[in-house]
This record gives C-alpha cells, structure tokens and sequence, in this order.
C-alpha cells in the first residue's frame, strides 16, 4: 500500500510517502522538505503556496496569508479584498501536497494520513477533511499529531513502548508549543492529557509586517497537578 502522510503545520507542512516496501520517501518543495504554510492570491485569482507565496508578499502584503492554520475558527479569509474560505486556503497548500505524491507515484496514493491537533475538536477536523477534498486527496484518515509522532517513535524508530505505558510528546513549532501525555494501548496511542500555546514561539520571516515574539505562557495549576499523577 502506498501511503502519503501529511503533517499540515502552522508555520511548515512536511509530507512523506511511505512505499510498499515500507521505505520512506520525504516530498520536496524547492528542494526542501519543509513547505511554508503560506498563501498568496495574485490578481488574477490563482493561490501560490510556499516560498513562491513569500516571495510574492513583499510585493502586496495584503493578498498573503503566513499561517492559515491560525485561521481555523475565522470562516473566511481576507486576501487582497477576496473573501475565501478557511478550506478554501487550506486546500491551496494540501493541493501542492497532491499535485507532487501523483507526480512521484504516477497516480494517486492508496491511502492518505493527515494531522491535527489534539485539541481540534469535531468542527476543527470537518474542515479539515473539506479541505482535503477540495484538494483532490479524498477522504483522509485524521490523525492527531502526537498519536502520530508516537507511531512514529515506535513503528519506523522501533523504540519498545509496552502496552499500558506512556510517552511525553513536546511539538515546539515556529509559532505554535503543544505538550501531550500518550498511552500505548492493544488498538495504538490514546491522548490522556494535552495543553498547548497557540501563540507561543517566534516567527522569523515579516513579509512587511511587524515581527511577534511571544512566550509559553505558565500551565495552570490544575494542569500541572494532572501532569504529575500521570504515570509512565
């Protein structure tokens, strides 16, 4: 089975094909693994992704979008005066994604994965998916990214992970910190305990807009509390 993973970040998306075989195929953009999560819509209408979309937004910092992601619960986004939905944009960037697995599988791929937060609730995801769609990826299989980063760990890395025993799961992004508690269990991963920072890191690129820096904020208490009566 040919599967494509699809890791759609806040501030990069990184995808990978995993061949029958089992051999791991990263996509490359420009070159590179990392893809910028970033849109521009030009005049004409068409949506540039990636460094092409930086690249444009030094010229119009008004049709450009950083981080989309953020964008989640914002129903449309503005760019250059154009109202587009939020799956809409996201699709921009998941429609790259297709467009480079068919050209190295000279088709589609079998199945494909795609991470959310944990925290993303039922609405979350169903956007998610239309985007997916919109896309030309189907109906993706949604996986939350520490359940996915342990699967990791223990399927491709082969780290011994004991039914019944737990990981700590820390994903510092260029603006986004999420910590997460996972228990292996017979089925996979179940998330016991997530808290995380939607506006925690630094972004270095500026595209004409003030630079923002931010801290993690402190956990609440209670937070910390679950954290510590979590055994491992």
């Amino acid at each position: 089975m040919r599967v494509l993973g699809i890791d759609f970040g806040t501030s990069n998306t990184v995808s990978m094909l995993r061949m029958p075989d089992g051999r791991l195929r990263p996509l490359l953009f420009d070159g590179a693994p990392l893809m910028p999560t970033a849109v521009y819509l030009n005049p004409e209408g068409q949506m540039l992704v990636g460094r092409d979309a930086e690249r444009h937004a030094r010229v119009d910092p008004s049709r450009f979008e950083p981080n989309p992601k953020r964008r989640i619960d914002d129903g449309v986004v503005l760019l250059g005066g154009q109202e587009l939905s939020v799956p809409r944009v996201f699709a921009g960037v998941l429609q790259a994604v297709a467009v480079e697995a068919r050209r190295q599988l000279s088709g589609n791929p079998d199945q494909v994965r795609l991470t959310h937060p944990a925290r993303w609730g039922e609405q979350r995801r169903r956007l998610l998916s239309e985007a997916a769609r919109q896309a030309g990826l189907g109906n993706p299989q949604l996986i939350a990214e520490p359940v996915a980063a342990a699967s990791y760990f223990t399927a491709i890395l082969r780290a011994a992970v004991p039914v019944g025993r737990s990981l700590a799961i820390y994903d510092l992004g260029g603006g986004t910190f999420d910590a997460t508690v996972v228990r292996r269990t017979p089925a996979g991963f179940q998330v016991l305990s997530e808290e995380g920072a939607g506006s925690a890191g630094c972004s270095t690129r500026t595209y004409g807009r003030p630079r923002r820096c931010s801290r993690v904020p402190p956990a609440p208490t209670s937070t910390c509390r679950a954290w510590r009566s979590t055994r491992t």
